[in-house]
């Protein structure tokens, strides 16, 4: 679904897009050092996390790993939502990802894990794959049934989640009740005609980065591996799923192609594309109307698919 092209954007999307396309873009995208990219991201992302209210927040421990434990005041009655943050493999953390992680417990009713899986160029693939499998075992290792779980990522996160389901399906384990990728990065091989199309009207992604970040995380390694690039992975059987992505992204054909393959592997898949919205807005909903909107309908439809039946193994294998 494409969101009304006539609708007014509001004066907080101008401004954040003027502010990551004039301060942001080119001073992220222009370090070569990843390692001081990722100073530099987890110094922007500063602007994007907040403390939503109604919402309580410690930092936990999953499988072994740390990670933000997010839940409404109310409690979490509702489920478990496993959240993978984006930064491209290479920056991000439960931190940087604060603002999205509660708004979703609050909204979803349910309790939302954020990761800090390994990050490469230090730890590159399979590291941050096996460490969102090591989160999901954990948390099915309490006792939650799958049916009232979701995954969700944005960006190199959604890309994560998407191969999370197909590692998952792979290996016989009970999938969750939905997906959730918001502007995910599922293929590799950059083959998407908007990595040109919107090369110059993304406010944020610059193409020039993405062999740098995919050589971090798979140096050597075939980009056409399902778990690396699940938009040519064998799709069915996979729990319904919500993607959403901004008009302008380099990323929205990999959004688009995802979520027709989905369709066509016979999975029930929702897309959303946001005219002129950033590379995940929805972090910003702090300030952005928009992102409140976004996150809303997210929640809308978590809360609509948390505690359906579980996707059986052997019939998602």
């Amino acid at each position: 679904m494409r969101k009304d092209p006539t609708r007014q954007v509001s004066p907080q999307a101008r401004m954040l897009r003027a502010f990551l396309r004039h301060v942001v873009k080119h001073h992220i995208n222009g370090e070569q050092d990843l390692l001081r990219l990722r100073k530099n991201g987890d110094a922007v992302a500063v602007f994007a996390p907040d403390a939503p209210r109604g919402v309580t927040r410690r930092r936990a421990r999953l499988g072994g790993l740390a990670c933000d434990r997010h839940e409404p005041r109310g409690g979490a009655g509702r489920g478990v939502v496993l959240y993978l943050h984006g930064g491209g493999f290479v920056m991000g953390s439960s931190r940087t990802h604060r603002g999205i992680s509660g708004r979703l417990a609050r909204g979803v009713g349910a309790a939302v894990y954020t990761i800090d899986y390994r990050l490469a160029p230090e730890h590159p693939y399979p590291c941050a794959l096996e460490d969102a499998a090591t989160a999901y075992r954990a948390l099915l290792a309490t006792g939650i049934d799958p049916s009232r779980m979701a995954v969700v990522g944005d960006s190199a996160g959604g890309n994560l989640a998407f191969a999370l389901m197909l590692k998952l399906k792979g290996e016989g384990v009970c999938l969750p009740a939905a997906v959730v990728g918001l502007s995910p990065f599922v293929d590799m091989t950059g083959s998407g005609a908007s990595m040109t199309a919107n090369a110059t009207l993304d406010p944020f992604l610059d193409v020039v980065r993405l062999p740098d970040v995919v050589g971090a995380y798979a140096p050597g390694l075939d980009p056409l591996d399902p778990l690396l690039s699940p938009l040519f992975g064998d799709l069915q059987g996979l729990p319904p799923s919500f993607i959403q992505c901004g008009g302008d992204e380099i990323l929205l054909d990999d959004a688009t192609r995802m979520h027709a393959a989905l369709l066509a592997a016979g999975v029930a898949s929702k897309l959303e594309v946001w005219p002129r919205m950033p590379h995940v807005w929805q972090a910003f909903a702090r300030f952005l109307p928009e992102g409140r909107e976004a996150i809303d309908h997210i929640t809308a439809f978590l809360r609509d698919q948390i505690g359906k039946e579980p996707i059986p193994a052997d019939v998602a294998a």
